[in-house]
C-alpha cells in the first residue's frame, strides 16, 4: 500500500505532568511499559502500510527524536524515505501536515498521505490497520478522511464527528466509511449524553488520510496566504533565516477548525465507522490508568523503582522513583507521582486541571 505516513510529534502532555515535561514530552516515553515509546510504537503499527515516513516535531526535540532511531523500525525501502521535518516553533496542527503534505507533493508528486499523532495507544492493531486500509480507499476517491472512534461514554475531552447515513465505501472484512456531515467542538456531558444516545457520532481522534492534491486545493482556497507561504518554505532550506521568518509568520490552526470543517460542510469528508480497537489519547492520568489497569478499572496501577504501598485505595495509580518509602491509604482514585524535584498527589477526577499546573511549572514550551 503507498500511504505516505506523516507523524506530528509536538505537544508537551501537560495533563501528565510531572511524567511528561517540557523536555521530555509523552510521545518520547514508554508510559505503558512496553519496552517502546509511544512515537515508537506509532511508527511500529504502521510501518507495514508505509511508502515513506515523516516525522514533523519542534526543533528542541531534535535530538531526542534522532535517539529514538525510528529508521531502524523501517524496511530497507522505506528507510531511504524516512524525513525528520524541526519546527521552529509550535504552530499547532495545520502547520505540520500542511508543511509535510507539500513537501511529500514536491517529492513524489500528488499521493495519499495520512497524519497519526505520535502519542496515541491502540491494543487491535490489526483493526487499526483495517480502519487505515480503509481511509486510504476512500482517500483515492477525493475525500478528506477521518478514522472515527465509536464513544464508548460521554466523554467531554474529545471532539466529535457527526456522520451521514450515506454510505461511501463498504468492502469485505473493512470498516464501511460514511460521508461526514459536521464536526462538533468538545461538548458538555448532557451533549455528549445526547450524542451517544443519537447515534451516528464518533469521536475525532485527530487522523487524517487524504490525497496531497486534494488537501493543499482546499488550504489554497480556504487560506490562500497560508498555502502560498508553506509553498515559499518548501523550496527553502529549514532552519535558515528566511525559513524561519516564514514559518513564525504562519498563524497558529488545528487542522480540524481550518480545513476539516469547513470541507465537511460541503460534503467532502469521510469518516471511517471503525471497529473498537482500543485506542486511547493517553492524554491524562484517567486514561493512563485505564491502559494498564486490565479488565478491573478498580485495580490500582504501582510502578516505579522506589518502595511503595497502596491500601484501600481502588483505581490509584502510583509512578514513585523516590528514594523513601511511599504508602497511600484509604483514598480512592489517588494519583501520586513522585520525581527528584517534585510530587504530585491528586485524583483521577481531577486530572484535567493537572495542565493549568504544568504551566504555572513553565512545562508548556
Amino acid at each position: 500500500m503507498s500511504l505516505h505516513v506523516i507523524i506530528p510529534a509536538g505537544g508537551p502532555g501537560s495533563r501528565l505532568w510531572p511524567l511528561s515535561r517540557a523536555g521530555q514530552p509523552k510521545f518520547l516515553l514508554d508510559l505503558l511499559g512496553q519496552g517502546s515509546s509511544l512515537l515508537q510504537a506509532t511508527v511500529d503499527r504502521l510501518y507495514p502500510l508505509t511508502a515513506s515516513l515523516t516525522v514533523v516535531t519542534g526543533a528542541r526535540h531534535g535530538e531526542a527524536v534522532a535517539s529514538q532511531n525510528l529508521p531502524a523500525r523501517l524496511n530497507p525501502e522505506v528507510k531511504s524515505k524516512y524525513a525528520m521535518l524541526l519546527e521552529p516553533s509550535r504552530k499547532n496542527s495545520l502547520g505540520a501536515i500542511a508543511w509535510a503534505a507539500a513537501r511529500l507533493q514536491a517529492k513524489y508528486g500528488a499521493v495519499i498521505a495520512g497524519s497519526f499523532a505520535a502519542d496515541h495507544a491502540i491494543k487491535d492493531v490489526s483493526a487499526f490497520r483495517q480502519a487505515v486500509t480503509a481511509a486510504v480507499k476512500a482517500a483515492e476517491g477525493g475525500k478528506i478522511v477521518t478514522i472515527g472512534i465509536a464513544p464508548s461514554r460521554p466523554a467531554t475531552a474529545y471532539g466529535y464527528i457527526c456522520a451521514s447515513d450515506t454510505i461511501m465505501r463498504a468492502e469485505g472484512d473493512q470498516p464501511p466509511v460514511l460521508v461526514a456531515k459536521s464536526f462538533k467542538e468538545k461538548p458538555s456531558e448532557p451533549q455528549a449524553r445526547n450524542y451517544l444516545e443519537t447515534g451516528g457520532y464518533f469521536w475525532n481522534a485527530g487522523m487524517f488520510v487524504f490525497n496531497t492534491e486534494i488537501l493543499l486545493s482546499h488550504l489554497r482556497e480556504l487560506l490562500p496566504s497560508y498555502y502560498d507561504t508553506i509553498q515559499e518554505m518548501v523550496r527553502l532550506t529549514p532552519g535558515t533565516a528566511e525559513f524561519v521568518t516564514l514559518w513564525e509568520s504562519l498563524p497558529s490552526y488545528p487542522i480540524d477548525t481550518a480545513i476539516a470543517e469547513p470541507v465537511a460542510a460541503r460534503g467532502g469528508v469521510a469518516v471511517v465507522a471503525a471497529a473498537d480497537f482500543g485506542w486511547s489519547d493517553v492524554g491524562d492520568f484517567d486514561s493512563l490508568h485505564a491502559a494498564l489497569a486490565g479488565d478491573n478499572p478498580l485495580n490500582p496501577v504501582v510502578r516505579g523503582t522506589g518502595e511503595s504501598q497502596v491500601l484501600a485505595s481502588p483505581g490509584a495509580f502510583i509512578d514513585n522513583q523516590g528514594e523513601e518509602k511511599l504508602v497511600v491509604v484509604g483514598i480512592p482514585n489517588a494519583v501520586v507521582i513522585r520525581r527528584g524535584d517534585v510530587t504530585l498527589v491528586t485524583t483521577t477526577e481531577s486530572a484535567q486541571k493537572i495542565g493549568d499546573v504544568a504551566g504555572e511549572q513553565g512545562e508548556l514550551a
